[in-house]
């Protein structure tokens, strides 16, 4: 009998204990239900393909489609092909795929490459971004393939890309690279973003190891592609806005330089106002060099916006240089006279007064003095040279009030001339000389009264009107004979000289910006502003999107002679009428902006020179 108790005691306790598993198993699957699933979607452009469903922690099936006339290439994790989806990642949420094709027959490519560039090897220099499509940067094509190679000496901060013409639609920057770096990991090339972003189709190429290369470019016709949602974008400029991610650009170094080169460099100031961030090369803008120490002392009104850019020299050839002095080679001592915007490291003059600034090239090391008392001495500016009928030479010209340059507004700093008869072939320059001088005065005493003077190289966007004599003569030839408008700007020191225009409708005028034509008006009809009815103003109905600002310039022209020299128009004209105040505002204190959305009415009043904004009904 107490077997049997026993044994039913044992039982017992056999079912208690399975009881007590079973609950505990039934608590543990609530606290952990079943394996999470999650589905990958493949598609072509927005077209779903199909889709897989995957256990959490599992892997995706990679597959192969095909498509009618294409070759699939590969799956990539976004649709702009930035990076390949990888199939050896653990799924861990849902996820898309996209197949990238190319066309399975590629037509001959019938475009031209050139390099573009700037930096300290002879071809770049020559090339200055784009100013010299020819022979000598072009990129050699393939006869049977579309393949373009070229080979040069590059040197470290040299910059450049591949583009097509003087139009540069095409470009194919550091984002087209296979690589950045040679077989050992040495980095021979670089550029601000990572390979593949579309961001970086445009962008640079940086060399960040001297040597000799050979660039290949592939390219595949067929397959180009548009950034259709740039802000920039239209069917008109497309060309500048291709992208296509199937085109590579390959490299190989072929060993150090061919031909080592001494370049001088030199630098030379440019701002906001000190010369409209145009790049003038001249004596007022330019850092002496002792031995490498360089210097400049310069008059700067407060808030002058500016940097220091370079240019560099072999032998005869002079071309743009990729090196800048910024606020990031301030001194802590010369921070108190400059300060500087922590976005650009531009450099801000704090206050209104003559600068000196010292580079040492050595320790790449921008110091800076000031003196506050030092201000602009009042000076009279004549034009000077060989122009007018009936006036002696370099004799008849200076302190004669016919040939006096007019402040336009009294403090502006901007006199001009209008209406002056030049001659063709003969020269011109502007004379500074102490206001009030009746005579030059004896040079080297006290009396002599010559401040300067300012040639060719002070001109600005001469065009195809004006050139240096040559020679060493930098003074302004006159190349087409005519009546001329001349404007000097005695803070910038830069001269502009346009066609006179005498009868209202007997004027071009043009919007560009960067909203609207990518900078680039190329005299189309569809940014020329029109005559009104009564011919006493110009034209042009502007619209701004939601959420775009607009900033843009004008720019006015002789009728028929868009291709040569024109008037830049930038805000310090801008009127008082209309919404010119509420609506828009100057960047910078040169181009218009505007970030309000509607429509307006742009208007330039012949009478005044003004530009006026307009508020249309119903924008």
């Amino acid at each position: 009998m107490k077997k049997a108790i026993k044994w039913v005691g044992f039982f017992l306790i056999t079912v208690v204990c399975m009881l007590s598993i079973g609950i505990l198993s039934a608590c543990n699957d609530k606290d952990n239900p079943a394996t999470k699933e999650y589905t990958v979607t493949f598609y072509d452009g927005s077209a779903v393909l199909k889709t897989e469903t995957v256990k959490e922690g599992e892997k995706a099936t990679k597959w192969t489609p095909t498509k009618d006339d294409y070759e699939f290439v590969d799956w990539y994790a976004t649709p702009n092909f930035g990076h390949l989806f990888n199939f050896e990642d653990p799924i861990k949420e849902n996820k898309s795929a996209f197949a990238q094709w190319k066309s399975a027959k590629q037509s001959v490519d019938t475009r031209e490459y050139y390099i573009v560039g700037s930096g300290t090897s002879p071809i770049l220099m020559s090339s200055n971004w784009g100013k010299v499509f020819d022979e000598t940067t072009k990129m050699t094509k393939a006869a049977d393939k579309n393949e373009y190679t070229y080979t040069l000496d590059l040197q470290v901060g040299d910059l450049f890309q591949f583009a097509i013409n003087e139009s540069w639609h095409n470009q194919r920057g550091v984002g087209y690279l296979t690589t950045l770096k040679l077989a050992d990991g040495t980095e021979a090339f670089s550029g601000a973003n990572t390979i593949g972003d579309n961001s970086s189709y445009r962008l640079n190429i940086k060399c960040e190891y001297a040597g000799n290369y050979t660039f290949t470019l592939t390219t595949h016709p067929d397959d180009d592609t548009y950034e259709t949602t740039n802000a920039s974008y239209t069917e008109e400029n497309k060309e500048a806005f291709n992208i296509n991610t199937l085109d590579t650009i390959s490299w190989v170094r072929n060993g150090d330089v061919s031909k080592p080169v001494e370049v001088i460099v030199d630098y030379y100031i440019k701002g906001s106002g000190i010369t409209n961030w145009k790049d003038m090369y001249n004596a007022a803008t330019k850092m002496t060099n002792d031995k490498g120490v360089y210097t400049l002392t310069i008059y700067l009104k407060e808030n002058e916006e500016f940097i220091f850019s370079s240019l560099n020299t072999i032998g005869s050839t002079v071309g743009v240089g990729t090196e800048y002095l910024r606020g990031s080679n301030l001194d802590e001592a010369s921070k108190a006279f400059v300060g500087y915007n922590e976005s650009n490291y531009n450099m801000l003059a704090k206050a209104s007064g003559s600068y000196t600034f010292t580079y040492t090239k050595a320790t790449q090391v921008l110091s800076v003095t000031f003196d506050a008392t030092a201000t602009p001495v009042p000076t009279d500016y004549y034009i000077d040279g060989t122009f007018a009928e009936g006036v002696a030479n370099w004799n008849g010209y200076c302190f004669n009030p016919n040939f006096k340059l007019a402040e336009v507004e009294a403090g502006s700093g901007i006199y001009e001339i209008k209406n002056v008869a030049l001659k063709a072939d003969s020269e011109i320059i502007i004379q500074a000389f102490k206001e009030g001088s009746t005579e030059r005065g004896e040079w080297g005493t006290e009396g002599y009264n010559g401040l300067g003077s300012y040639n060719y190289t002070y001109l600005f966007n001469g065009g195809s009107s004006f050139s240096a004599v040559g020679g060493g003569n930098n003074n302004i030839k006159v190349l087409v004979a005519g009546n001329y408008d001349i404007t000097f700007d005695s803070y910038a020191k830069m001269i502009t000289m346009v066609k006179h225009i005498d009868s209202a409708d007997n004027l071009d005028i043009y919007i560009k910006g960067e909203n609207i034509n990518s900078w680039n008006h190329g005299f189309s009809a569809d940014y020329k502003f029109t005559i009104s009815e009564d011919e006493t103003q110009y034209e042009y109905v502007l619209t701004v999107e939601e959420g775009k600002a607009v900033n843009f310039g004008l720019a006015k022209y002789p009728k028929g002679e868009n291709q040569g020299s024109g008037d830049f128009l930038d805000a310090s004209v801008m009127g008082t009428s209309g919404d010119s105040n509420n609506k828009f505002a100057p960047e910078n204190g040169n181009n218009f902006t505007c970030s309000t959305a509607g429509k307006y009415k742009v208007v330039y009043v012949i009478s005044t020179g003004e530009i006026n904004f307009y508020a249309l009904p119903n924008a």
